[in-house]
């Protein structure tokens, strides 16, 4: 009971009033308010050290500054808006790596898109894996990984040629080098080292000698095979159709073409099948191409009499036999089977028929109009699909480029033809 009453007697004299539940007194007020000035100039310091950090560079030490002063702020919780701040802060960390990752991906690209030599390819395969996760650094990681072993490959190539190919000469002039079979061995020599190109243009020239046929297409599918890796897609395309059946490579063909239009731009060429298409547009899953010159004059309908699109005998020639004859099966499987408009004349008012489904067509009146800027001089009159000024014509594109709405009669055989094709890029 003494105690008690001495330690009420203690705190009454110093006036701190005693804690009700352990009879201790409450923290000195003075204390209290240097402990939330300490909290205070913290709390500052950490909001006007976020705020400075939007002029630094995104780098991955920005996103580390902003993953500590979270943490900082996580140590306030509780103290006016440390815990929202600290959610601001890691979600600028998440956003700088993004940034950091995009800046390193187009150092990476610039690299790639530079480099000649293996080890170039390395050093941009190393960036583009600092970026790992964003858009195709990983796909682009690969690619030049093979690439650098490729090249690589080559040097070892040339060390074989370089101290070879003096030993080859020699026993070729042994042998006499005119004949057809010491042309045959250095073929395969070339062969061997895959020194592709020289083996093609021997192998070409001893024609039917041996096996040299079989030979050559080998080689002409290796060389491309090559040049795909390398990103030569026109050279890769080249080899692969000359390849003919060997193993995949019409399909090899095929991809070699999506990806060199999709490297292109429009007005740009590019061969398919056995004729030079003109890029027209490009999207995501496919191209608009239209064959680049004009092909032998021929009526848009071989009979008499009233005619739209779909009944045309141009149609029905350019969706058979111009296809078979101008494309290979795996590239007749890759144009798009295009919903084809047919619009009455805009100005005259004759119908145009129903809308028809077609791998091959003719441009329209409106399709010439808006594609008229990447025509080259056409030189010639062409046929368009539209409707003429009666139910008997059809309109045609000038030699100047004019769209002629009027049209001509259709069995007219004074007009060239320009078809145009949708082409699969998935």
């Amino acid at each position: 009971m003494g105690n008690k009453k001495n330690t009420s007697s203690e705190n009454l004299l110093s006036g701190r009033k005693p804690d009700e539940s352990t009879g201790m007194p409450d923290r000195n007020p003075e204390e209290a308010i240097d402990i939330d000035m300490e909290k205070e100039q913290t709390y500052q310091k950490l909001v006007d050290l976020r705020n400075c950090m939007g002029c630094m560079t995104a780098s991955a030490d920005k996103s580390m500054m902003y993953r500590r002063i979270a943490g900082q702020f996580k140590e306030l919780s509780g103290y006016k808006e440390a815990d929202a701040f600290a959610q601001l802060c890691m979600e600028s960390a998440k956003q700088t790596d993004k940034e950091a990752k995009k800046v390193i991906y187009q150092e990476a690209q610039r690299r790639k898109s530079t480099a000649k030599l293996a080890e170039e390819y390395k050093l941009a395969a190393q960036e583009f894996k600092k970026a790992s996760g964003y858009q195709d650094a990983d796909d682009m990681a690969l690619e030049c990984e093979k690439r650098s072993g490729i090249l690589e490959r080559k040097a070892v190539r040339k060390k074989w040629i370089g101290g070879g190919i003096f030993i080859l000469c020699v026993a070729a002039l042994l042998l006499g080098s005119q004949t057809s079979h010491a042309k045959y061995y250095l073929a395969n020599a070339y062969q061997m080292t895959g020194s592709y190109p020289s083996a093609i243009d021997m192998y070409k020239k001893l024609g039917a000698y041996k096996d040299s046929n079989e030979r050559l297409q080998e080689c002409r599918y290796r060389y491309g095979t090559e040049a795909a890796t390398e990103g030569n897609y026109k050279t890769a395309a080249k080899e692969f159709a000359a390849a003919g059946n060997y193993k995949d490579s019409e399909e090899q063909l095929i991809a070699a073409q999506k990806n060199l239009i999709k490297n292109s731009e429009p007005g740009q060429k590019i061969k398919v099948g056995k004729y030079e298409w003109l890029i027209l547009d490009i999207l995501d899953d496919r191209a608009f191409l239209m064959k680049n010159s004009s092909m032998e004059e021929m009526p848009y309908h071989s009979e008499p009499g009233e005619i739209t699109w779909e009944k045309a005998s141009l149609r029905q020639w350019l969706n058979t036999q111009f296809l078979e004859d101008s494309f290979s099966p795996a590239e007749r499987n890759n144009i798009w089977l295009t919903e084809v408009a047919n619009h009455d004349n805009a100005v005259y008012g004759t119908k145009g028929g129903k809308d028809t489904e077609d791998y091959i067509f003719m441009f329209s009146a409106e399709e010439a109009m808006n594609y008229s800027s990447l025509f080259p001089n056409f030189k010639t009159n062409t046929w368009l699909r539209s409707p003429g000024n009666d139910p008997y014509s059809a309109a045609f594109l000038s030699d100047k480029g004019s769209v002629m709405d009027y049209g001509y009669v259709a069995t007219s055989n004074q007009f060239k033809v320009r078809p145009v094709m949708w082409y699969k890029l998935k």
